[in-house]
């Protein structure tokens, strides 16, 4: 969905909006209105449609690609992008980005944080484990012992959703000191009653206050040949960084 750039607007971080599977960017926006609301007194929020179901795995260019291409039509400076927000599969798209994003893979490089509501595999163990290990070693390739995700997130789970331990779990795959989580008695939905909202934005104003504060973990990649794998800014081509990649162990 293309936003009304016709009129000229405050400058405001770009929050990406992913929806989950099978939805559509129109429905995602009508399912957040009362969250979106008041973030968009900080963000510029910017709703994506996506192009299919995007679990981790080969086809994470294609969909940053996809992503970008989005960007482009809509006048969006890669940037201005600073946060995504995503629900259900689109949670998962989220955490799949700042992944890139630490792979230096990304052509967002002002990329701070990411939101993830209802998380989830629907239940898959298997997808679960491959992010497990594609996050730890990422992590150790930035010098974080603890096999932890290093960037800043915000992980929320309805206690009625039929996948809330899949969101548990992918929120116990995240550094402790970079992770703000709360729960919310509602199903796989985005939060909807009135304190819930205000709780969640509370969270999100702080994870990117905290993330302005430090120097970009990311900076960390060694050894010196990490820093030199082309990215998907300006149509590099890519094969050699995956290559790279996939010798340490990373298969994205």
């Amino acid at each position: 969905m293309l936003r009304n750039v016709r009129q000229p607007r405050p400058k405001k971080p770009v929050m990406l909006m992913l929806h989950g599977s099978g939805s559509l960017s129109a429905i995602f926006r009508f399912q957040t209105h009362g969250l979106a609301r008041e973030l968009s007194k900080s963000f510029d929020l910017v709703f994506l449609d996506g192009p299919t179901p995007s679990p981790p795995g080969p086809e994470l260019f294609d969909v940053a690609r996809y992503i970008q291409t989005q960007l482009v039509d809509q006048g969006v400076k890669a940037g201005d992008v600073v946060a995504i927000l995503g629900f259900s599969q689109g949670a998962l798209t989220a955490m799949a980005m700042l992944d890139l994003r630490l792979a230096q893979q990304s052509a967002w490089q002002n990329l701070r944080f990411c939101v993830t509501i209802g998380a989830g595999t629907t239940d898959d163990s298997a997808q679960l484990d491959g992010i497990e290990s594609m996050i730890s070693t990422l992590s150790h390739m930035l010098g974080q012992p603890d096999g932890k995700f290093p960037l800043y997130s915000v992980q929320a789970s309805g206690t009625r959703d039929v996948w809330y331990k899949d969101g548990k779990r992918l929120a116990s795959m995240c550094a402790k000191d970079r992770t703000k989580t709360m729960d919310y008695r509602d199903g796989h939905v985005v939060p909807r009653q009135r304190a819930d909202i205000m709780k969640l934005v509370h969270l999100i104003t702080a994870i990117d206050t905290d993330s302005k504060a430090v120097q970009d973990v990311s900076e960390a990649v060694q050894p010196l040949e990490a820093r030199s794998v082309p990215t998907i800014l300006a149509g590099e081509d890519t094969t050699r960084g995956m290559a790279v990649l996939a010798d340490r162990g990373i298969r994205i």
